[in-house]
């Protein structure tokens, strides 16, 4: 079933790359997101494949990559993260299969060996701390004295956490 999307995910990639390319400027940060979800009702009930692929890219080569895959049809449940910073990357894949219990976690290195795991890690935490938000945003009504938030009222846009989506991508194994 998933051998249809070989092609589709295959250009998925060199357009990412193309991206890469495109976006290799000093200040330029990017996202990408693409999922094929494919359903069957025939034959011995509903089968369901679904693979997401995101890439994250910040200045001087750091990437995060992220990669998911459920089955139905084989029962695997795979999720992969990838953490690059130019030329070397630290990959971390869990999978599990429904069907027969399997469980397998592994991570490669690419262009390190794994004792450098350590310093690798702390070398990434420190380069996108660089990127990340120091403070949340402050949205409040100007309402009552003081321009403070009357008691009990909701923002008007909810964070992340509450959305359903984002419940939707929590992997407990």
């Amino acid at each position: 079933q998933a051998g249809g999307f070989i092609d589709m995910f295959g250009m998925m990639n060199d357009m990412i790359g193309n991206m890469e390319h495109m976006t290799s400027g000093a200040n330029c940060q990017t996202f990408t997101s693409s999922t094929v979800i494919s359903y069957s009702n025939l034959g011995d009930g509903p089968k369901v494949y679904q693979e997401t692929s995101e890439m994250r890219s910040a200045p001087g080569g750091i990437r995060e990559t992220r990669r998911t895959v459920r089955d139905s049809d084989s029962g695997l449940e795979q999720m992969s993260i990838g953490h690059h910073i130019r030329e070397r990357a630290h990959i971390m894949q869990r999978s599990r299969n429904h069907r027969t219990g399997d469980q397998e976690e592994r991570q490669d290195y690419i262009n390190m060996d794994e004792s450098d795991a350590a310093a690798f890690d702390d070398e990434w935490r420190r380069e996108t701390s660089r990127f990340r938000p120091q403070r949340g945003l402050d949205y409040r009504r100007h309402e009552g004295s003081g321009g403070r938030r009357a008691e009990g009222a909701r923002l008007a846009i909810q964070g992340p956490e509450d959305s359903p989506s984002r419940q939707s991508r929590r992997y407990d194994w």
